[in-house]
């Protein structure tokens, strides 16, 4: 409660009143505008993330926008590169499934049992499990990440904020674009579009491409490389527009990859192998069977925009989402024949509509709305516990889960512009689902089990904030909100054991944050101060040899954030984006099955929560003259990041990452135009090897690191 105090008071001393704002959250907006994608500032970058269109800048919440120039130039990928330009953003992957923490709200949950904590959008459309996220980055307009709950209009399973993947849309003149890449490891790359109108009021952008990457990581006995990519994609967007108030959007994405990136390597010496059948050396491991992953994901999003009245607009967002993922992976990752997961399977198939009614009256701008999600999920997971393809099969297990997720919600938000400086806003969701699951266990030669539950609960949403100018290019702000995740059920146990079910998560978040820029907005100084509250925690716990458990927790969690921005010249731009968060369990003892011991977690750490991070970077533009390039753009940056706990027992030696600074550099050269670029990036510059997950089954600390050094080149041609 002091930690809370302190807090508040430090918000009003920089923030006057408070906000209630998010005026917005949809999903993540229908139709995507068209936003200028050169070198602007921090505040003209336009986003809609809040359903209305606005900067950045005046946008009353932590957000961070990135151009779809800025992707380019950095080489991210996907959100596993965000981490570079997202401040408070931790990234990890375990068994192909993304883990994300914002601010230290963020799931280990590695089964894919759970659904996420950090909301992600494509095209406007809610991807509902956590092993979807790492989509390829391509034919993106931008990508907007909120800081903190979202749960007013987001509505469920965005604790911890959201990311929105915000495509290119359709233009009104004809343009296209050609690219190829290549890089460290035989990556390659080639993609393109073609946009335009093809007759009035009509207008389509196809696109699509393929990437390579053999992968970081290499299986020594056998030469196989793991963590790469190999991705065909390709999307259809049609925007038509029949008169000028009604627009219509259409887009269709499909996304294969075929690469195998789900394994885990050994941290220290395995009990289970001899020293000629293993490794620690980082990025390499051994293996007794083929490693696979296939991956599947289809996107399909439509939106009606309807403009009533001068004073009423209508929107419509519905949504269809096909994802199917399939891994083998050998789970010791010895020469020895002890554990093999030979198909891991989490398909899912889910259908979103919402409705949104907004008003704009005088001093009076509202948004009400109604939203339904269906999903079918399942989980199978078999371990074989032997050598994998002999006669007759060495015994296998499997553990399963099926879910029936069905959510409905009511919504609204009200801005009053109490005068033409200060804005009271007040937001409300009403949230209910009725959920079913089945778990289900096999072993050989045993009797199967199997369990079913039944949910079926409410939640209401809240919100409360203030807005209130400070200053032409000054705004202040402060905001009460709840947020919400929902809770579900466990794998059985690896005896058969059908375990309960767990439950949902809440944060009650408080944050002020004041956004100004000054000497004619040549630069930029953003604070936000924010506590949470944090109840029904998910975590999992592993249970050997092969099995987990979902257990609740609290946590407390409280930090600062800045976001700075400095342009001394037109031609030259500093950035800095220091945080201290301090995210600890509160009244937590959890039992530690590998170590059978039982331990008081009550004030630490809470996993994927740096105390100090610090995202940095600088970019310089010099002019060439009249030549084929004409202008040449340099960028430097990196992250610095203190330890990172990354099993949150922290019990036993290796179980945390150690402090660690990752640089970037890039240099893109240009021509007048800016139609013709060539782009050239090394990413880890030092070759930093950093953890990003940590899990033992009785066999040792194992995980996986981040990406090596990497280097590549981009060729673009657009007309």
């Amino acid at each position: 409660m002091n930690h809370r105090r302190l807090l508040l008071m430090g918000g009003i001393a920089f923030a006057a009143p408070v906000v209630l704002a998010s005026a917005a959250q949809a999903a993540g907006a229908a139709a995507a505008v068209p936003v200028s994608t050169s070198d602007a500032t921090v505040g003209e970058v336009v986003v809609t993330a809040f359903k209305r269109e606005a900067t950045a800048q005046h946008v009353p919440a932590s957000i961070s926008a990135v151009s779809s120039d800025t992707l380019a130039r950095q080489g991210i990928q996907d959100v596993r590169d965000l981490s570079k330009v997202i401040p408070n953003l931790n990234w990890g992957e375990h068994f192909g499934t993304t883990l994300v923490t914002i601010r230290g709200v963020g799931s280990n949950v590695d089964s894919g049992i759970t659904e996420p904590t950090i909301a992600m959008y494509v095209d406007g459309v809610y991807l509902p499990r956590s092993d979807m996220a790492t989509l390829r980055a391509v034919d993106l307009d931008r990508v907007e990440v909120l800081r903190g709950p979202q749960g007013t209009l987001y509505g469920r399973n965005a604790t911890g904020g959201a990311i929105n993947f915000v495509a290119a849309a359709p233009s009104r003149t004809f343009q296209g674009e050609a690219s190829v890449s290549g890089g460290s490891r035989g990556a390659y790359g080639v993609s393109g579009f073609v946009s335009g109108p093809i007759a009035p009021g009509l207008f389509v952008r196809l696109s699509g491409g393929h990437d390579h990457d053999d992968g970081y990581v290499r299986v020594v006995n056998t030469g196989q490389h793991l963590n790469g990519v190999n991705d065909s994609y390709g999307r259809l967007a049609v925007r038509y527009e029949p008169t000028a108030d009604v627009s219509a959007d259409l887009s269709v994405r499909y996304d294969r990859n075929t690469a195998a990136n789900a394994y885990q390597q050994l941290f220290e010496p395995s009990p289970v192998a001899p020293p000629s059948g293993q490794t620690t050396t980082p990025n390499l491991i051994y293996g007794d069977a083929p490693f696979g992953g296939k991956t599947d994901l289809l996107v399909v999003a439509g939106a009606l925009n309807w403009k009533l009245s001068d004073n009423l607009k209508l929107r419509s967002v519905t949504g269809f989402v096909d994802h199917h993922s399939h891994f083998a992976i050998d789970d010791d990752s010895t020469i020895t024949p002890l554990e093999y997961t030979d198909d891991f399977t989490r398909p899912s198939r889910s259908y979103s509509e919402e409705l949104d009614l907004f008003g704009d009256y005088a001093r009076f701008k509202w948004i009400a709305g109604l939203f339904y999600f269906h999903e079918d999920a399942r989980v199978v997971l078999p371990v074989i516990l032997g050598p994998s393809g002999v006669t007759p099969p060495s015994p296998g297990l499997a553990l399963g889960e099926s879910s029936k997720i069905d959510n409905v919600a009511l919504f609204g938000d009200l801005t009053w512009s109490v005068t033409d400086r200060l804005r009271l806003e007040l937001g409300l969701r009403y949230n209910h689902e009725s959920n079913s699951y089945d778990e289900f266990w096999t072993f050989t030669g045993a009797p199967s089990t199997s369990g079913q539950f039944k949910v079926d609960r409410g939640k209401v949403l809240p919100k409360v904030a203030v807005q209130y100018d400070v200053a032409p290019d000054a705004t202040a702000y402060a905001q009460w909100s709840l947020g919400y995740k929902s809770g579900g059920s466990n794998l059985p146990g690896g005896g058969g054991d059908i375990l309960p079910l767990y439950q949902p998560e809440t944060i009650s978040a408080w944050e002020a944050g004041l956004k100004s820029q000054f000497l004619d907005r040549r630069i930029t100084a953003n604070f936000a101060a924010f506590y949470y509250r944090y109840r029904g925690l998910q975590v999992t716990t592993d249970v050997p040899p092969a099995g987990t458990i979902v257990q609740n927790a609290n946590a407390n969690v409280y930090g600062l954030e800045a976001e700075l921005q400095w342009r001394p010249t037109d031609r030259l731009t500093f950035d800095l984006d220091p945080t201290y968060l301090h995210a600890r369990f509160d009244r937590f003892t959890s039992f530690d099955a590998t170590f059978l011991t039982t331990v008081n977690l009550d004030g630490q750490p809470v996993e994927r929560a740096p105390d100090f991070t610090v995202n940095f970077g600088a970019r310089y533009r010099i002019d060439l003259g009249n030549t084929l390039f004409s202008k040449l753009y340099l960028q430097g940056g990196g992250l610095y990041s203190s330890t990172v706990v990354l099993r949150y027992y922290n019990d036993a030696p290796g179980q945390s990452q150690p402090g660690y600074v990752v640089g970037n550099l890039s240099a893109t050269l240009a021509n007048a135009g800016e139609d013709l670029k060539l782009t050239v990036f090394i990413n880890n510059i030092s070759n930093t090897y950093y953890k990003q997950q940590i899990t033992n089954f009785g066999l040792g600390n194992m995980g996986n690191y981040g990406p090596p050094r990497t280097v590549g080149a981009r060729l673009s041609k657009r007309f």
